[in-house]
């Protein structure tokens, strides 16, 4: 990778992690709003948009960094799982692990709920499932930005050794 395309994937995963800060103020805001007392059917969905959204946030942070380090994307009906595996994984000569895996078994249950809210109707989702995931967002959300933030670590560590 030329330097230029390292600041650039650094760049664009900051850029995600700051919507990831925003996301994260909508679910404290969700939290505030409804606390125990489950929402109408459009409360539901609104939080199940936001929940959604998290997920959507850390796919694409992995999905540009397997675009432009090279590994390409994987295909097939599981691709979007095989992809956050792949996150784990240490690949010599190219890069560390982007996450760790627990941090990326705690994100296949968003990932899970993800596919569930693209898939059915809005008015099929129940808030216990919701309530569940809104009580493991702090924990998926620490341990995302912090792994993250330890691989734009190594990506600046890169950037330093291509001068």
């Amino acid at each position: 990778m030329t330097r230029i395309q390292i600041a650039r994937l650094i760049a664009e995963i900051e850029n995600e992690l700051a919507y990831l800060e925003r996301i994260e103020a909508q679910i404290e805001e969700a939290r505030l709003r409804f606390g125990d007392v489950e929402p109408n059917g459009f409360g539901t969905q609104g939080v199940a948009l936001v929940l959604h959204d998290f997920y959507n946030a850390a796919e694409n942070i992995f999905k540009r960094i397997a675009l432009e380090l090279g590994e390409g994307l994987p295909r097939g009906g599981e691709w979007h799982a095989v992809l956050l595996r792949n996150m784990t994984l240490d690949v010599p000569t190219l890069r560390h692990p982007v996450i760790r895996d627990t941090t990326a078994s705690v994100l296949d249950e968003f990932r899970r709920f993800r596919h569930r809210v693209r898939h059915a109707y809005g008015f099929t989702l129940r808030w216990p499932a919701l309530r569940g995931l809104l009580a493991e967002f702090d924990e998926a959300y620490q341990a995302l930005v912090t792994d993250v933030r330890q691989f734009i670590a190594f990506l600046r560590e890169m950037l330093e050794e291509s001068e």
